[in-house]
């Protein structure tokens, strides 16, 4: 039987053992990764700081038990899985330490992993494993009432384990993504961040600049008649949730900048191009306007390349 959000009856894992998962944060991923593993048999305890937030998921089936602390959720759990913005997973950390049991697997869902496995290694005990991860999926839209257990079909999980990891913690992790429906990608740390930071939160930040030059100009209400589809798709991203891009920033700084700064150049040179071009719009002339085609078909050829394979 299932409900508006998509629960239903939980069915066993075949072949594997049934879990013990506390999620920590019931989000867009936080509650969507908690009711897939429901919907495969495992059993799911949650929190949220919002009270309300925890008793919604319980009767939405989303979760089976709901807690009144990160602590209280964490006690006794096989994996504990922090979903919380990324600048508050240093003091749930804080807060679970003392209660997990020996053996327990700490994973997250962060779109940084360089400060949460550092944090980890700071705060968890000897007796815990850390298994970082990062599901690459999402929307522009946040919070329990837009959870979808079918949000990482699909899609890929990015498993980071620490060096020295207990290779059983990480298969952990990695059954827990594949049952979530996502391909598995197994990187370290650093590259995790530097490959995020350009294929990922460039692209937020890019449609964030976009909406602020063009929908936040004071110009905006005479150009928004003929305002379509191109302008909002590139500028979708934007709608995302304020509070996560905010801790990716702060915890990914140097590798965002990096990449703006690389995108900045690309796009000067490319205005510089288009500067260039005759006044007389002669079809026939060569250099600049030849030169600027060339560019357009050469990305086009990359992209396209590149398409088929996009998730």
């Amino acid at each position: 039987m299932s409900d508006v959000t998509g629960a239903t009856a939980p069915v066993p894992a075949i072949g594997a053992p049934i879990l013990h998962v506390a999620v920590l944060g019931l989000g867009l991923i936080g509650g969507s990764a908690a009711q897939a593993w429901r919907n495969r048999g495992h059993r799911i305890t949650g929190w949220s700081r919002r009270a309300e937030t925890v008793s919604l998921a319980v009767d939405r089936g989303i979760i089976d038990d709901g807690a009144g602390s990160a602590a209280s959720a964490a006690a006794g759990a096989d994996v504990v899985v922090l979903a919380p913005p990324v600048l508050a997973m240093r003091e749930v950390l804080r807060a679970i330490a003392p209660v997990l049991r020996s053996g327990a697997i700490v994973t997250d869902v962060a779109s940084t992993k360089q400060a949460p496995e550092r944090w980890a290694s700071e705060l968890l005990p000897a007796h815990t494993h850390w298994v970082g991860a990062h599901p690459m999926a999402g929307k522009e839209l946040s919070g329990l009432n837009h959870v979808d257990p079918n949000l990482f079909r699909g899609r890929t999980w990015v498993v980071v384990p620490p060096p020295g990891a207990s290779r059983h913690a990480v298969a952990v992790v990695e059954r827990l993504g594949q049952e979530a429906g996502s391909r598995i990608v197994e990187m370290d740390a650093a590259s995790h961040d530097e490959a995020v930071a350009n294929v990922s939160h460039l692209p937020f930040m890019v449609s964030t600049a976009l909406s602020a030059a063009v929908i936040g100009s004071e110009r905006f209400a005479d150009w928004s008649s003929v305002a379509a589809s191109g302008l909002r798709d590139l500028t979708r991203l934007a709608s995302g949730d304020a509070i996560m891009h905010r801790d990716i920033c702060a915890t990914n700084r140097n590798q965002i900048a990096d990449a703006m700064e690389r995108f900045a150049a690309a796009f000067a040179e490319m205005a510089a191009q288009v500067r260039a071009l005759p006044d007389d719009h002669d079809s026939s002339t060569t250099g600049e306007l030849a030169g600027i085609g060339s560019m357009f078909d050469r990305v086009k050829a990359v992209r396209d390349a590149w398409l088929p394979n996009a998730r």
